[in-house]
């Protein structure tokens, strides 16, 4: 069984619930080996206002607000595109709590959901701060699957749906690093740059761990 040959190489699952990875991820600055998938730098909206940096309270009619000093397009679009990108991931991981095959699959997908609401809330503050809306959840977006590819994961249990699942995850990450890394180029919101950082680092941190259970499937 899959668990049973990831535990063999990397120990038991934490007792309070934490899932074990497949192999060893090495630690960053932004991230550690223990909590690859929380956004230990994740500002909260109150605490990274800065004077000025609000933008005008009537949004555009496509939803985005015009910005002003201290924040620019490029944070709005990133707060815009990330609700529904990490909305999807929330989909996807709900569906593994009672899908998955390999416990270590189901314990993956509830760390993601942890994290992922919790940006969630912060990327909405912004954008309520802001006057502004998320992008609608069928948004296309680098990394996001069509509805067609969710509904059909959602038919899949067991192995199948593990091995789908995993395939899809690094796609959607990898697709939310770039969006981030746009957001470090362009941004001028701190919140949002460093919230940019964090969000690939501990990606980045979700990719390796998902290519090596992978690895273990083929």
């Amino acid at each position: 069984m899959l668990a049973t040959a990831l535990l063999a190489g990397c120990g038991a699952p934490d007792p309070a619930g934490g899932a074990a990875s497949p192999a060893p991820v090495a630690a960053s600055p932004a991230t550690t080996v223990e909590t690859p998938l929380t956004s230990e730098a994740t500002p909260s909206p109150e605490a990274t206002q800065t004077p000025g940096s609000a933008l005008s309270a009537t949004p555009d009619e496509t939803g985005a607000a015009k910005p002003s000093a201290g924040t620019n397009a490029a944070d709005v679009a990133f707060a815009r595109q990330m609700v529904p990108h990490h909305l999807q991931a929330l989909e996807m991981a709900r569906l593994a709590q009672t899908r998955a095959g390999d416990p270590w699959v189901g314990e993956f997908a509830a760390k993601v959901a942890t994290a992922r609401d919790t940006d969630i809330r912060t990327f909405k503050g912004w954008l309520d701060m802001w006057g502004a809306e998320p992008l609608p959840r069928d948004h296309a977006m680098p990394g996001t699957q069509k509805r067609a590819e969710i509904e059909a994961l959602a038919k899949l249990n067991g192995p199948s749906f593990d091995r789908k699942y995993v395939t899809l995850m690094i796609e959607h990450d990898n697709g939310a690093i770039k969006l981030a890394r746009a957001e470090q180029a362009g941004g001028a919101f701190e919140g949002a740059k460093a919230l940019a950082v964090a969000t690939a680092t501990s990606l980045g941190a979700e990719i390796k761990e998902l290519k090596k259970y992978r690895a273990l499937l083929d």
